[in-house]
């Protein structure tokens, strides 16, 4: 040995007696099992029901064996179960109607900072109060007037100019178009993208017949 101080220790059994070996083998060889299947349910463990046990002795010794393999093969095709998640359907999305040439909105924009009166103004403030009955008398022509958040314009230059089609955008002539235009564009700057449009502001006091 190379190392000295390098000891291992085991515990060592005594000898088995070879007379106590040969008893327990007969014992062994006297188990008896009582081939008769039954139902057995109620023995401290959770066994599914009708599973078969078989009564067995070794000795004065009585025991009881049972057969889970069915059991083990249940729990198998349990636990491969396939839950399928629904499926979730997207929003349909709204249809665009494509640009004619010269009516993109980078036109749009070029045209705003390069035509001197949108709204047909003819040199009248656009700060002044305008009725919702006045809104109405302007439906047609190069005058198509409707209301957006408190302020008038005029979107007749805007029609072919508008992504969702110029018959889309007639809904909106006429009338207060702020739920129509929340619904479909909330998320757009209408004061800058219309803003040489206007007209006025709304007068929403008592309207006048």
């Amino acid at each position: 040995m190379d190392n000295d101080e390098d000891f291992t220790f085991a515990q060592v059994a005594p000898p088995v007696d070879s007379f106590e070996v040969h008893r327990v083998a007969d014992c062994i060889s006297d188990i008896r099992v009582d081939s008769g299947d039954k139902n057995y349910d109620n023995v401290g463990v959770v066994w599914k029901e009708g599973t078969k046990a078989q009564q067995a002795s070794v000795g004065s010794l009585k025991f009881t064996v049972i057969d889970a393999s069915s059991q083990k093969g249940d729990q198998r095709s349990n636990q491969t179960t396939i839950t399928e998640n629904p499926v979730k359907k997207k929003p349909a999305a709204r249809a665009k109607v494509p640009f004619e040439k010269g009516y993109s909105q980078m036109d749009w924009l070029k045209l705003t900072r390069t035509h001197p009166d949108l709204a047909g103004l003819n040199g009248q403030s656009n700060q002044r109060p305008i009725s919702l009955n006045e809104v109405k008398q302007h439906q047609s022509g190069s005058s198509m007037w409707t209301v957006l958040k408190g302020r008038v314009y005029n979107i007749a230059p805007y029609m072919k100019f508008h992504p969702g089609g110029a018959d889309m955008l007639m809904k909106a002539v006429g009338k207060d178009c702020t739920s129509l235009f929340n619904k479909y564009h909330a998320w757009v700057n209408a004061d800058f993208l219309l803003e040489k449009c206007l007209v006025g502001i709304l007068d929403d006091g008592p309207s006048k017949i």
